[in-house]
């Protein structure tokens, strides 16, 4: 669901103007008359909303609801009998899905953040007990709990949470995001940015508005310009006690289980999972849509395309099981040595 504390939601749209706007074929009328808002295929309540399907393989998942309007790819229609798996829903068929899919995004949702003046905190709620330095910038209707500390010129969007105990360092940007009770945020970090999210069209990369939020759970800490996004439209989580080092970038919807420790310069591309207790080596690189089962450990400076099984030690590039990795480089290392090939 689309956080009204982070976005404004405009008035409903007309399917049939979505029909219009959009241009796309009708391959099915439905019995709603409007749309409210944009969804993601995974929410529980998708009733007047819009979401879109590029792989017939989301639509063999099963909807938990049905949606107003359906946006589907050629591919989709022809490879799925949808008016069965989608009765009553209007369906369009696009060239591209995903990029109609953000025309309505933007029509819908506005981010609060990029359009309300910062700096009046008569609407924010700040305990008596939390301190602000002066040159720190507060958003409206943020929320800051008892115990808090901001620090010089730290920047806290509208809506924001952040819990009791909580440290903000210098330079800190905080947008779209909901902080537990005593996260520790160090200098430089920003939370709650805008994904990486780009669809081509007409041979132009146009963003896809970023329509989550940040979850950062109890006795989270975050290293001096560490990035973490917000999610595109389900939340990026960051899991209760999970320590991040310095420079690590993690982005949108990935969800980072518990007790977990990130090393420096690792990035986490989007929609990845880290299970709990999963351990991180510095200058780790993790692909897009990966799970990590718990209790895993990817060694330094591997390059991971694969899902890892719970308890598995993986490392190099491309990664793979430790102790294989580790054959395999002790092989190469004796053909190159001379004397030992």
């Amino acid at each position: 669901m689309i956080d009204p504390r982070f976005f404004h939601t405009s008035e409903p749209l007309l399917v049939s103007q979505v029909i219009n706007e959009l241009a796309g074929r009708v391959l099915a009328e439905g019995s709603q008359s409007e749309i409210t808002r944009v969804a993601d295929l995974t929410d529980e309540n998708l009733d007047s909303a819009v979401v879109f399907v590029s792989d017939p393989k989301f639509i063999a998942e099963g909807l938990k609801s049905l949606p107003s309007v359906c946006i589907v790819s050629k591919k989709v229609a022809e490879k799925t009998n949808l008016t069965s798996v989608l009765p009553e829903v209007t369906i369009l068929e696009s060239n591209n899905p995903r990029a109609d899919f953000a025309t309505l995004a933007d029509l819908l949702h506005k981010s609060i953040a990029e359009e309300v003046s910062y700096g009046n905190t008569q609407k924010s709620a700040i305990a008596e007990t939390a301190k602000v330095h002066p040159s720190a910038v507060i958003g409206e209707s943020a929320i800051i709990e008892d115990g808090v500390t901001i620090c010089a010129n730290s920047v806290i969007g509208p809506g924001v949470h952040i819990g009791a105990g909580s440290t903000i360092g210098p330079n800190v940007s905080i947008t779209h995001a909901l902080l537990g009770k005593h996260t520790r945020i160090s200098g430089g970090a920003r939370i709650g940015e805008a994904g990486f999210g780009f669809v081509q069209v007409d041979g132009k990369q146009r963003r896809i508005p970023q329509l989550g939020r940040v979850i950062v759970e109890d006795e989270v800490e975050i290293g001096a310009n560490t990035t973490i996004d917000r999610g595109a439209l389900n939340d990026t989580i960051i899991g209760a006690q999970t320590k991040i080092d310095n420079l690590v970038q993690i982005g949108h919807n990935c969800r980072i289980g518990r007790r977990c420790a990130i090393a420096s310069q690792t990035g986490i591309s989007g929609s990845t999972i880290l299970g709990d207790d999963v351990m991180v080596g510095g200058q780790v690189g993790l692909a897009d849509h990966l799970t990590i089962g718990d209790n895993a450990v990817i060694v330094a400076r591997a390059g991971l395309m694969k899902d890892i099984p719970a308890g598995e030690k993986w490392g190099g590039y491309p990664a793979k099981p430790a102790r294989q990795w580790f054959k395999e480089v002790a092989a190469v290392t004796k053909l190159a040595t001379p004397g030992k090939g």
